[in-house]
């Protein structure tokens, strides 16, 4: 199993030509976005409160279900 925070992930989904390839691009533009976390309450927190993201958060929910079936292989 993978041991990689969900940024490290969502560096790996920029470009996709999609709406979790735009969310990608914008967690990498936002210089403040928790780089180390990988808990899902912490980033579904952040992204709703501090963030400036402009996509929905169940793109979010789908790219974190997508994370956490990477870290398995």
């Amino acid at each position: 199993m993978k041991d990689y925070s969900f940024y490290q992930f969502a560096l790996t989904v920029r470009g996709r030509p999609d709406a979790k390839g735009k969310l990608a691009e914008q967690i990498f533009d936002d210089l403040s976005f928790p780089k180390h976390e990988s808990d899902f309450h912490s980033l579904s927190d952040y992204i709703e409160t501090e963030a400036s993201i402009s996509e929905p958060m169940s793109v979010f929910d789908d790219l974190y279900e997508e994370y956490q079936e990477w870290l398995k292989f």
